[in-house]
């Protein structure tokens, strides 16, 4: 039974050892490069999302300050031709000052809680999670990259 053991084949052993440390090392190498090259892409992607993000957070900035110019000017006289003429309805219609003034005023507050609602929305899309997140998992060398289970996020959010 001895000799069946020893008439068994043995590629490792019959491989010299320097030959075999260069195959381990080559394939070292090779990984460490497939490795090296796969953060590059990553960091490549971080860089990306994070000019986009630039960009997303520069164009909400200037549409929330257009907002509210529009709001402090124009939207202002607007509303206020719409209230003169919405009072004087009312008050044909009821014949009551005080519940005009009433219901004008709330119709004024509507539209103020309208327009911060918006504006708060709008400056929430100011930031860079997606980076930072993608930053991180440079850091923590993940598998995944970060963010990937918000790649679909909806524009309501």
């Amino acid at each position: 039974m001895a000799e069946s053991r020893d008439t068994e084949p043995q590629p490792a052993s019959n491989e010299p050892l320097p030959e075999k440390v260069m195959a381990q090392l080559t394939e070292i190498a090779a990984l460490l490069s497939l490795t090296a090259e796969r953060y590059q892409q990553q960091a490549q992607l971080t860089r990306q999302t994070a000019q986009a993000e630039m960009a997303l957070s520069r164009r909400s900035l200037i549409i929330a300050a257009a907002l509210l110019v529009a709001l402090g000017a124009g939207v202002v006289m607007l509303w206020g031709m719409l209230l003169v003429f919405a009072g004087y309805l009312l008050l044909q219609t009821l014949g009551s000052v005080p519940v005009t003034v009433a219901i004008l005023f709330g119709l004024q507050l509507a539209a103020l809680y309208w327009c911060w609602r918006n504006i708060r929305y709008l400056l929430k899309q100011v930031g860079f999670s997606h980076t930072l997140a993608q930053v991180k998992a440079l850091f923590r060398f993940t598998p995944e990259p970060a963010g990937e289970e918000h790649a679909n996020r909806s524009a309501d959010q």
